[in-house]
């Protein structure tokens, strides 16, 4: 029996249990042309579906598998009620591959509560503590990335830029926030092993900290000063929302899936080119200025506060769900 019947069978048996209303049942895992069956089966009982592609998928940048996989990935999504993406570049795509449902673009939403510039002594006393963690003077600079490690996020092409800053900028730290993927999984045996040669002979490895995963986020990122995303794929990463919404300036290179669900480039946050060269200029301009760290901190604060509250988000989906709730009361 393979996973994938597995997982859905599990999901149709959850779905068939009796409930007091209508059942709206959102798919969160990868998705898969053999899925089709059971989604044909949930609706035959009466329930609604919804699927989010929060995730610029890989292969329509490879010519072969875009025209092999385009006709069974368009059957299985017009399957669904509905979908849901929080990226305007993937809604796109997915009508280039002729996605005919209900396709609703929801942003990304960030919780500011939890997520914003230090408020508090305590809130500040927490940042210092991690720096001591981490043995990093409270007069160094810290450039944070959040996510794991791996390939697609480019962690290499981001310590090689580092590397260019230390002979002007000395007491320059980088902080890898997240999962060592390079590490654990066996397929990146190759990568890790040049992301450990690139700190080794960095000359600097004390200066690269790698916090795994932790719950408390928004404590690194307000222990922090700069914030860089260098991925090659994504949707609306909200590690830049949240970045944001902490404060920070955050430097970002052009990704697929890019989406102006974080702002304009330029205004709330930087766009630069994904090469050791373009990404070290940028932090060395910001890491030696004081007001540009805090005019474009600011910038993207106030973006994040006024159309990336995560409340706004939450509305939406509420919405959508009463609305595909609506639709599976009709089916029963």
């Amino acid at each position: 029996m393979s996973r994938t019947q597995i997982y859905y069978d599990a999901v149709v048996e959850v779905c068939q249990r009796p409930y007091n209303g209508p059942v709206v049942a959102q798919l969160l895992t990868n998705m898969r042309p053999e899925a089709a069956p059971w989604l044909r089966r949930l609706r035959q009982n009466g329930v609604a579906t919804l699927y989010s592609v929060s995730q610029f998928p890989t292969w329509p940048q490879k010519p072969l598998k875009r025209i092999l996989r385009r006709p069974g990935y368009r059957r299985v999504f017009n399957e669904f009620d509905a979908l849901v993406t929080n990226s305007e570049a993937i809604q796109e795509f997915l009508r280039e591959i002729g996605v005919t449902t209900r396709i609703e673009y929801i942003p990304n939403g960030v919780n500011l509560q939890r997520f914003h510039p230090a408020q508090s002594e305590q809130e500040r006393q927490a940042g210092l503590a991690l720096r001591e963690r981490f043995s990093i003077p409270a007069d160094h600079q810290v450039i944070v990335v959040v996510g794991a490690v791996m390939p697609r996020k480019a962690p290499d092409e981001i310590i090689k830029a580092w590397r260019l800053l230390l002979p002007r900028l000395p007491n320059t730290h980088l902080l890898f926030v997240g999962p060592r993927s390079d590490q654990h999984d066996p397929k990146l045996v190759k990568f890790g092993g040049k992301i450990t040669d690139l700190i080794e002979t960095s000359g600097a490895g004390d200066k690269i900290h790698f916090a795994g995963v932790v719950d408390d986020v928004e404590s690194y990122l307000r222990a922090s000063d700069i914030f860089v995303l260098a991925s090659k794929r994504e949707g609306t990463p909200n590690s830049v929302l949240e970045a944001m919404a902490s404060g920070l300036p955050a430097l970002v290179t052009p990704y697929i899936g890019i989406s102006p669900g974080i702002g304009q480039a330029g205004k709330h946050y930087q766009l630069v080119n994904r090469d050791p060269e373009t990404i070290a200029a940028a932090l060395a301009s910001l890491l030696q200025s004081p007001e540009l760290r805090a005019t474009q901190g600011e910038s993207g604060r106030r973006y994040v506060v006024d159309n990336a509250d995560q409340n706004l988000s939450l509305d939406r989906y509420v919405e959508l769900y009463e609305e595909l709730g609506v639709m599976a009361a009709r089916r029963r």
